[in-house]
């Protein structure tokens, strides 16, 4: 998910990346309405740089009821780039260890 908030800041030329509810809940395979607002939680209570936020704006999500609210990623965050470097090192030393 990270990966991917990265590509959506360096197309847009911004050090934030903000990604709604479909978004996450698609990445992350989410089944139910619920699951794609837990796992942004956990996102922003985990990952430095992360903060989870109430939108402001009505869009075509908030229509379909799965909307409302959002992430964003700070990349300018000074405890990001470390939390990425071990999360990449620990997921290398699982796949390598199998």
């Amino acid at each position: 998910m990270l990966e991917h908030a990265k590509n959506v800041a360096k197309t847009n030329d911004v050090m934030v990346a903000r990604l709604g509810y479909r978004e996450v809940a698609t990445h992350y395979g989410c089944a139910y309405t619920n699951d794609g607002y837990r796992v942004m939680e956990e996102m922003a209570e985990r990952v430095p740089g992360v903060t989870y936020k109430e939108s402001r704006t009505l869009c075509m999500d908030d229509a379909m009821g799965v909307g409302g609210r959002h992430i964003e990623i700070t990349f300018a965050h000074p405890d990001l780039a470390g939390w990425m470097r071990a999360h990449e090192a620990n997921a290398e030393m699982e796949n390598g260890g199998r």
